[in-house]
């Protein structure tokens, strides 16, 4: 058996549409507190990557509202 006592961390940037987001989204919230906390101990808090992500989304939300929510002027 491999046990890891410290995990590297590895970024990288990919481009996700409000669809894909939800579904991390519900796929997140479907997690047992048990797992919930194995997966705390191995790569990180799943609260803190909820909110990270629903941030995101909401700032798409936001961008799409602004794109078309203007007066017209005459």
């Amino acid at each position: 058996m491999i046990r890891l006592t410290q995990s590297q961390m590895y970024e990288t940037t990919m481009n996700l549409n409000s669809s894909e987001i939800n579904i991390l989204l519900s796929a997140l919230q479907l997690v047992e507190l048990n797992e919930e906390h194995q997966i705390a101990k191995e790569h990180g808090s799943v609260p803190t990557l909820y909110n990270k992500l629903y941030t995101e989304l909401e700032g798409i939300k936001y961008k799409d509202t602004q794109k078309y929510d203007h007066e017209a002027s005459y």
